[in-house]
């Protein structure tokens, strides 16, 4: 028979093993006691407060370090725009050149400027790219700028405005400059607008005056500008004109327009008449012509004489009278006031019919004397 206690525990392994579980039990309390408070500090409220602190102060000098890179990003931008209406070449090294000079003195400081920059415009905005760079400066150059930058505010309002219409025209005139293949395009425009502004000429004088300067080819495009320019300028925040000055400008404007459409019809109509042909079909001439009789009608004949040229003379009168017929209409299709007053208009008008006439009746009397010319208008 099998022992039956040969697998029954003894009474001393109950208590050994219930000595172990107690030993385990307590190892295990002390283990989870001693975890407690570095489990208080890793991951318990004391830590995520401390970790709360230090991300918010690591998130307050990113903040403050992108508020500061935005800024000098900001800053650098306002002066790459600025730079955009500046026309004077190469002025960011004329602005760093005075920057990095030995002045002292709002004299000295201004004196630099003028040198550098020739306009009143150029100098006003470097004068301002100068003062966004004042931090870079001693306390002395600082407080010559401030000074500088007082006085040029205190110009008297006739400059302060020409001032004003240079800057707010300058990218409009860089623009329309370099289209037109220019030397100084963008400076002459500039130069234009201001003018055009403040002129009491003629609005006749002035169109001549753009022609001149910028080339007969070229009107549309002045016009065309000057439009654009004044549209800015109005819409700046500190505009260079007041409203009524703007209104007037823009009247004259309207004006200039008429004259435009005018004079391209009268000269597209003369000089690709195939009747204009033996004497001149230059459209610059009698552009020039057309403009002459517009400003002083009296000079018609004169003007006409230069325009047709010396191969009129060897030109047959039935020649003259038909061209004079063909001036006569284009003539009657101008407009009347502002660009020409009714006694103006008589007078061109008069002329180019006496004139007509005369043609005509040299043409009469030279076919009466050639009967083979009698022969050839029976034929």
């Amino acid at each position: 028979m099998p022992d039956l206690n040969v697998n029954r525990p003894s009474p001393s392994s109950y208590s050994d093993a219930s000595a172990k579980t107690y030993s385990g039990r307590g190892r295990a309390a002390k283990t989870a006691d001693d975890d407690g408070p570095h489990r208080l500090l890793g991951g318990g409220p004391v830590a995520d407060i401390r970790r709360a602190s230090e991300s918010s102060d690591e998130m307050s000098s990113a903040m403050a370090q992108f508020r500061l890179r935005a800024n000098r990003q900001e800053e650098n931008r306002g002066m790459a725009q600025s730079y955009d209406y500046l026309l004077e070449e190469d002025a960011p090294n004329k602005i760093r050149a005075i920057l990095g000079a030995a002045w002292v003195s709002p004299e000295e400081l201004m004196r630099l400027l003028h040198k550098a920059f020739d306009d009143v415009s150029d100098r006003w905005l470097a004068l301002q790219a100068l003062h966004a760079q004042r931090h870079t400066l001693g306390a002395a150059q600082q407080l010559a700028i401030e000074t500088a930058l007082t006085q040029a505010e205190a110009a008297p309002p006739d400059e302060i405005r020409a001032r004003k219409a240079g800057v707010h025209c300058a990218v409009k005139a860089r623009l329309y400059g370099h289209a037109m293949t220019l030397p100084f395009a963008p400076k002459l425009l500039r130069a234009a607008y201001r003018s055009f502004l403040t002129t009491e000429a003629p609005d006749i004088e002035i169109y001549q005056t753009w022609i001149a300067g910028f080339g007969a080819e070229r009107r549309e495009q002045v016009l065309d500008f000057m439009e654009g320019a004044i549209v800015d300028d109005m819409r700046a925040g500190d505009p260079s004109s007041t409203p009524g000055q703007f209104t007037s400008s823009l009247g004259r404007l309207t004006t200039l327009r008429g004259l435009r459409t005018c004079e391209h019809s009268f000269v597209r109509l003369v000089s690709e008449s195939a009747l204009a042909a033996p004497f001149n079909s230059s459209e610059k001439d009698w552009l020039h012509f057309l403009l002459v009789i517009l400003t002083d009608p009296a000079a018609l004949d004169e003007s006409l004489r230069y325009t047709m040229g010396v191969s009129a003379i060897v030109r047959e009168m039935r020649d003259h009278s038909r061209f004079l017929n063909l001036l006569l209409f284009a003539c009657q299709r101008l407009p009347g006031e502002p660009l020409l007053t009714p006694g103006a208009r008589d007078i061109i008008l008069t002329g180019l019919r006496e004139l007509g006439g005369a043609a005509y009746a040299r043409e009469s009397s030279a076919g009466a004397a050639d009967p083979v010319s009698r022969h050839r208008r029976s034929v």
